[in-house]
């Protein structure tokens, strides 16, 4: 199974082309595609997408996070073998932090490529080297056997978040179509802090209640319960819960009991 995480979904030429490739190089291979909420060189919602992704599907998949950064090693294609050896490839933008902060780091490797293959075109990297190496893995080849180990990968720069006695502070991480916000903040976080289902929380000063399931919350009542990856998410029924709290990516949160 190779899972595509990539900003381009709207491009709709650029994922037939993407689509047509593996079609063609490995017609029997599964391909997994999540391209929301990823905007346009959005490496930390694509690190964050990546790394929840990777916490629900088999080991044995390949993960190839498609984005386009704007750093100076950008353009450098690179392997990532995590310590529990889930494999990631993809450009040296940053979009490995989350999935190593999660899953630690065995090695990072930087993919050897013929002066044929060679290009600084997002698109050819991505059509001549990503794909190609994505399926090599997946028909068996060896991790070590993509080049060299690289040292100096880009690291993101982001917000954790830290509990301050009965004060939880995070942020959101990133926003849904049905505007529910996912979070920075482990979900057992609220465990540390003394706060259980069923119970109140305030939300940047507005109430909130803890549930497992959602659908038991009251009309436009925000509802705090445990999202993807283990993090945690507020959502409402029937209303947006990023209108409620008028939040958007990489916004503050402060939880307080």
């Amino acid at each position: 199974m190779i899972a595509v995480i990539t900003d381009h979904g709207s491009d709709e030429l650029f994922m037939g082309v993407l689509k047509g490739n593996f079609s063609a190089l490995a017609p029997k291979e599964e391909i997994i595609e999540v391209t929301r909420p990823i905007e346009f060189g959005d490496v930390y919602t694509a690190s964050c997408i990546a790394e929840r992704l990777a916490c629900h599907l088999p080991k044995s998949t390949i993960f190839m996070i498609i984005v386009d950064g704007q750093n100076e090693s950008a353009r450098r294609p690179i392997g990532l073998r995590t310590k529990d050896d889930r494999l990631f490839i993809g450009f040296d933008n940053g979009t490995f932090t989350l999935p190593i902060e999660r899953f630690g780091i065995k090695q990072i490797r930087e993919m050897n490529i013929s002066k044929t293959k060679f290009s600084l075109s997002f698109t050819r990297s991505v059509l001549d080297i990503l794909i190609p190496v994505a399926i090599e893995f997946s028909n068996g080849k060896t991790f070590e056997s993509i080049g060299s180990v690289y040292m100096t990968f880009y690291d993101l720069k982001h917000k954790k978040a830290i509990i301050d006695d009965k004060k939880i502070d995070g942020e959101i991480s990133f926003v849904n179509d049905l505007g529910d916000l996912s979070t920075n903040i482990p979900f057992d976080y609220l465990e540390k802090v003394g706060v259980h289902q069923e119970d109140k929380l305030m939300i940047n000063g507005k109430p909130s209640s803890i549930m497992l399931d959602r659908r038991a919350g009251r009309k436009n009542e925000l509802i705090v319960c445990e999202g993807l990856g283990g993090y945690l998410e507020i959502t409402s029924r029937y209303a947006r819960a990023c209108d409620i709290l008028k939040l958007s990516p990489r916004s503050n949160l402060i939880l307080e009991v």
